[in-house]
């Protein structure tokens, strides 16, 4: 029975309240604090992420944060997966929120050589203020960064403890405040770019994560050199041994900086690298709002669309292409090429008339009108006044209002948008079922046991325990009522 669990610090780790958890708590090994956290007692609990827990550990846990809640603010899932493409982003996140590992096989994790390893960082004047306020220090995140090594707060050196951050080291819980000694050293950093740096690096660490953004950041930083020297005049081109050679002037004085070869930042513009502390590195040169990086979007029109349609405005308003040109700093036969089309497709073709006896439909029209529709449909899946639920899908969808396969997802969009908003896991379609069944026994006046449940559900005992995170986002004790019946 877990008893006298802690509630998170600001920016604490989970491996952090856990060790704090293990500490207070007196158990006379780890092993016997293990049996009560974790599914299987030998786990090794991973300091920048998550494991799987036991239903009592899950509940104390989630009491005032949803997992998703945790997930974002009290582990390194904000440095690693950030800036990779949507669909992994997606994925590596449902996959923590329902502690499943295979979140590793996502994210871009670095991998240690020589047999090197991290190990858990502090600042000395965090430390002091930590005791001040709530009389015992903790593991902060923005100090675990990699790449950081100062503390974004307090302008000072981070120091390394001895607790590593490696798969090769026997499983233990280990507290800050046992750690970090209470007399310390502090080195104040004096390169202001260092300084600068982590601060950018941890505003953008503790923002909001953007989960439905398809902008890669290789396309947005490409967009943000859009009228500097670093892109040509129309701008389909980068100068990027110039952007090369001033960019390095600009980080010249980091310590333990690596990203400096120019092929390693055209990797990052082609979106086969994706490293938090490197991106950040671009964004701050190129003077990137932090709240426009974890936002990120793409102007309207592109720099060559703008470019190409100044040429044809210029050109109906009589000027010669020489003139053009001189007006646009550009090169004679690149404008004259644009101006004659021969540059590529710019302006649409005329849709053809359509063939003799074939109806135009208004799909605009229907799918507006079909909208309403749908909306009805989903609720109707979701399990209106307490029928059983059903995965809302595309498919179900159709299926439900006579529509021919693919309709929605070639002609309808908008009502594609409104089943995609309401789309999800299985596991959370799990956890609907399941409060569907309790909320039915309940009624029934039955013996709420998991006989019961299962007869309802179908349901097998490891999808239960795998839909578990999502039921504490419901109102009610269903995770406990569950367990108990189980």
């Amino acid at each position: 029975m877990i008893v006298q669990f802690p509630e998170f610090y600001p920016d604490e780790l989970v491996y952090s309240l856990l060790a704090r958890y293990y500490t207070r708590t007196g158990y006379m090994r780890y092993i016997f604090a293990a049996e009560d956290l974790f599914w299987a007692k030998s786990v090794r609990p991973d300091a920048d992420f998550l494991n799987q827990y036991t239903p009592d550990a899950l509940r104390m846990l989630t009491r005032k944060l949803t997992m998703k809640q945790i997930v974002e603010k009290h582990t390194m899932f904000s440095y690693y997966g950030r800036f990779i493409n949507k669909e992994r982003r997606n994925k590596a996140f449902q996959a923590l929120v329902q502690m499943q590992g295979n979140y590793h096989n996502l994210l871009p994790m670095p991998k240690q050589k020589n047999g090197e390893g991290r190990y858990l960082r502090y600042c000395p004047i965090c430390a002091k203020e930590d005791r001040e306020k709530y009389g015992e220090t903790y593991w902060h995140r923005i100090h675990q960064m990699p790449g950081v090594c100062v503390c974004p707060e307090h302008g000072c050196y981070l120091s390394e403890s001895t607790v590593k951050i490696s798969g090769k080291v026997s499983p233990d819980l280990v507290a800050a405040e046992l750690i970090v000694p209470e007399k310390y050293g502090i080195s104040a950093c004096k390169n202001p770019l260092e300084c600068q740096l982590a601060t950018y690096m941890k505003e953008v660490l503790q923002s909001e994560i953007d989960f439905k953004s398809e902008v890669t950041v290789g396309g947005f930083l490409h967009s943000r050199l859009e009228e500097t020297p670093y892109r040509s005049v129309r701008g389909e081109q980068r100068n990027i041994g110039l952007f090369h050679a001033d960019f390095k002037g600009f980080t010249r004085g980091l310590q333990e900086n690596h990203f400096t070869e120019l092929w390693q930042i055209q990797k990052v513009f082609t979106d086969d690298r994706v490293n938090f502390q490197e991106i950040c590195m671009l964004a701050l040169f190129l003077k990137v709002p932090v709240e426009e990086l974890v936002k990120m979007e793409l102007p309207e029109q592109t720099q060559e669309e703008r470019f190409d349609k100044e040429i044809f405005r210029l050109h109906e308003q009589g000027l010669k292409y020489p003139e053009i040109a001189r007006r646009l700093d550009a090169s004679y036969n690149v404008v004259k090429a644009i101006g004659g089309k021969r540059y590529g497709k710019y302006h649409k073709e005329p849709k053809r008339p359509l063939k003799s006896g074939v109806k135009a439909y208004d799909w605009e029209r229907i799918d507006r009108d079909t909208l309403p529709l749908v909306k009805d449909a989903i609720k109707k899946l979701q399990g209106k006044e307490g029928e059983r639920p059903k995965k809302v899908s595309i498919y179900a969808v159709e299926k439900m209002l006579g529509l021919p396969d693919k309709r929605i997802v070639q002609y309808l969009p908008k009502c594609r948008e409104e089943i995609e908003r309401h789309e999800e896991t299985q596991e959370k379609y799990w956890a609907r079922e399941v409060v569907w069944a309790v909320d039915t026994i309940r009624k029934n006046g039955d013996i709420l046991n998991w006989k019961h449940i299962r007869n309802l559900t179908n349901m097998r005992k490891k999808n239960f325990i795998a839909c578990m995170p999502y039921l504490c986002d419901y109102e009610g004790e269903y995770t406990s009522i569950v367990e108990s019946a189980i």
